[in-house]
């Protein structure tokens, strides 16, 4: 399900999950994969004539893969929005939150209650500080900074837990990420759902993919849907469904890659030679995986089981073991049928 099984790219893994296991945030952010986009948001804004000030939720959403970290932008938001049936009365913990897109968008567009956790504290900070900008949204979108798997982190969970969870391409750069999926299923409330999107292996990756996948999109955790949904379940979660994403993934990930060359001048004049060069190569590299046919994305949508579920589950192990051996009455007369295997 795992890794190709060859030394180097184990090696790598181990060498990759070491550090961030030392410092996690340090680890994603030194390849700037996401560190830069601080910086662009408010550039961009800038530009625009909105560097201060009260903004709307389409100020952030017009810009984008700087607003929405994962691949379909807000479509995906609205797919996960529908799929969970979120609205006004909804409560969802989104892990992995980033810059807070999909946060805003779930509460601007549903009235749903969101609570984004963050491991990298510049991203938390820009997400709660952009927020604070947008009027009546701050009241629903709060962000905590921290790892989602540390069973010390305070979270404003609400009575019974939130209802639903969401994950946009987060579990991927995870090297514990059983731990993520054991976290979500505690903060769930009894029934609750979640909708995941992440890079899949749909066949075994060259040791060029692996190392891409490892060196520069820190992706230590990419198993095929089995080994993911497996794991799923082992932490309690139920109804799985795998939707593969591999093909629109591809062709978001070739155009965002085509359509961001094309901008040269205007990137390096609003972000900088280096940022445009480190970010079209990333994009290229991204696209080139997809492209390869063996990695691939996969939309999985599943529940906690509910309190009466639990029960019913019992009931039914208990009846299985039960062996009817007493004799039953049938009629009024008082005749009766016998126990054991003429009772089953």
């Amino acid at each position: 399900f795992f890794w190709p099984r060859c030394n180097a790219v184990h090696a790598m893994r181990r060498a990759f999950s070491s550090a961030l296991s030392r410092d996690g945030a340090s680890a994603l952010t030194s390849g700037r994969m996401y560190n830069w986009r601080v910086r662009a948001v408010y550039s961009a804004l800038d530009k625009a004539g909105k560097a201060d000030g009260p903004l709307c939720a389409e100020d952030l959403y017009s810009l984008g893969h700087l607003d929405q970290y994962h691949y379909g932008g807000t479509d995906a938001c609205d797919e996960a929005a529908a799929l969970l049936g979120l609205d006004s009365g909804s409560t969802v913990l989104d892990i992995g939150s980033g810059i807070g897109g999909t946060s805003r968008y779930l509460a601007a567009t549903t009235g749903c209650r969101v609570v984004g956790v963050e491991l990298q504290p510049d991203l938390c900070e820009a997400a709660a500080a952009l927020t604070a900008r947008i009027p009546g949204l701050s009241d629903r979108v709060l962000f905590v900074q921290g790892d989602a798997a540390d069973p010390n982190l305070t979270l404003p969970t609400p009575a019974g837990g939130f209802d639903h969870a969401v994950s946009h391409l987060v579990n991927l750069h995870l090297p514990d990420r059983g731990a993520v999926l054991a976290a979500a299923h505690e903060s769930l409330c009894e029934g609750g759902t979640f909708v995941i999107e992440d890079f899949v292996l749909v066949a075994r990756p060259t040791e060029a993919e692996a190392r891409t996948l490892l060196d520069l999109v820190k992706a230590p955790s990419v198993t095929s849907i089995d080994g993911y949904v497996a794991e799923l379940e082992g932490c309690g979660f139920v109804d799985i469904q795998a939707t593969e994403l591999s093909v629109p993934w591809t062709v978001w990930c070739r155009a965002r890659s085509d359509e961001y060359s094309l901008t040269e001048a205007e990137a390096v004049a609003l972000h900088g030679r280096e940022v445009f060069e480190t970010r079209q190569h990333f994009y290229v590299q991204v696209a080139s995986l997809f492209a390869g046919g063996r990695i691939g994305g996969v939309r999985l949508s599943g529940r906690k089981p509910g309190g009466h579920e639990r029960s019913l589950h019992r009931g039914r192990r208990a009846q299985a073991l039960k062996a009817r051996t007493a004799p039953v009455r049938i009629l009024e007369s008082g005749a009766s049928f016998g126990g054991g295997d003429a009772a089953a």
